[in-house]
């Protein structure tokens, strides 16, 4: 293997280690482990800015052309997308439906994505069900995917940045609005898509600008967003206004310099760390361990063993690790056994053989 592929290697692997990063967050704070302390908020961001960013990357790759061109390639962008997410997510909602545990309109409602919809219309988490809100963020993730690629196609480079930090306006001035108008306490302030549109949108930027300049990252810029990441860490104690407008918004800087010193292989020690094979492995199925963490907990609680179910029920350390245990489990045979054997359906579809190099690095 040259040194370009193992570079190109090496930067997937440190992308797949920051996306468990990202959705490890996400299982902490679902168990309920800290009081005051959400650290999935930021993790949820952090999803999203990595998806803006390595989706963009895959579209600059693929879809080069006018929109007569870049058809093929667009449906077959769609079909590739729906190989990645949809067969386990669709997998977990039939199952519970055969189940028993949804009904067919609950079911509905994930399968059609608009579960963070739902959610925002009813100001609740836990519709319909308490082991499914976690779904929201897929479904945000899907409805800027169905977008953004014909919006990538149809206009060009200077527009596309125009509508990126358009989208970024939005969402700073719906969350200032939500909250001058008292309803940041809302659970649509964190699920409709509006939310959202500054950590798709930056994550796209950076892919651009990245594409347009190379690195874009210095030391001096790495030591200011470690500095940047704990006075964030701080200001997040005072909650209010800065809290809860301010600090969605700058959390992306600190962010997009990690995206991109990882992209860029200048992470120093921190990349070896990111390069561990168990870490690489656990990021490159993070998506079944996203999905099934809080259904395996309610199997845990509602059919396991009776001294097990405490530890899961009670909000623990110990019932964190369990859950996560048996969770990594599934994923693992849920990859290997199913999700695996069906992205090789993917060589079936077409692809722009021109562009491999670069679309790999970004896949």
């Amino acid at each position: 293997m040259d040194r370009t592929s193992l570079f190109a290697r090496g930067r997937r692997d440190a992308l797949d280690s920051l996306r468990l990063i990202a959705i490890s967050s996400v299982l902490i704070d679902h168990a309920g482990v800290f009081l005051h302390f959400f650290p999935g908020l930021v993790g949820v961001r952090f999803f999203l800015l990595l998806s803006g960013f390595l989706i963009t990357r895959t579209l600059m790759a693929q879809l080069t052309g006018p929109i007569g061109e870049s058809l093929p390639a667009l449906l077959s962008f769609y079909a590739k997308r729906a190989l990645r997410i949809w067969p386990l997510y669709y997998a977990i909602i039939a199952v519970l439906l055969a189940a028993g545990v949804i009904g067919l309109r609950e079911a509905a409602v994930h399968g059609l994505f608009t579960t963070n919809i739902v959610q925002a219309l009813r100001n609740h988490w836990h519709v319909p069900s308490w082991f499914l809100p976690h779904f929201w963020t897929i479904c945000v993730q899907e409805q800027f995917y169905l977008v953004w690629p014909v919006l990538f196609v149809l206009i060009d480079g200077g527009r596309r940045t125009t509508l990126l930090a358009a989208m970024i306006a939005v969402a700073v001035l719906f969350r200032a609005g939500m909250w001058l108008t008292g309803l940041h306490t809302q659970v649509g302030f964190y699920t409709l898509p509006f939310a959202s549109f500054d950590a798709l949108a930056v994550g796209s930027l950076l892919a651009l600008g990245h594409a347009r300049l190379g690195a874009l990252v210095q030391p001096r810029a790495q030591v200011a967003a470690l500095v940047l990441a704990g006075l964030l860490a701080v200001a997040g104690l005072l909650g209010g206004f800065v809290d809860t407008v301010l600090l969605p918004g700058l959390w992306l800087l600190p962010l997009s310099v990690l995206i991109l010193s990882a992209f860029d292989g200048r992470l120093g020690p921190a990349g070896t760390v990111l390069g561990w094979r168990p870490l690489v492995f656990f990021g490159r199925i993070s998506l079944g361990i996203y999905l099934l963490h809080l259904p395996v907990a309610y199997a845990i609680i509602t059919h396991g063993p009776r001294w097990l179910i405490p530890w899961v029920e009670h909000r623990t350390w110990s019932g964190l690790a369990i859950n996560t245990g048996v969770t990594l489990v599934f994923a693992t045979l849920s990859w290997f056994l199913f999700e695996s054997p069906l992205q090789r359906l993917r060589r079936y579809l077409p692809d722009d053989r021109r562009a491999r190099p670069a679309a790999a690095a970004a896949a």
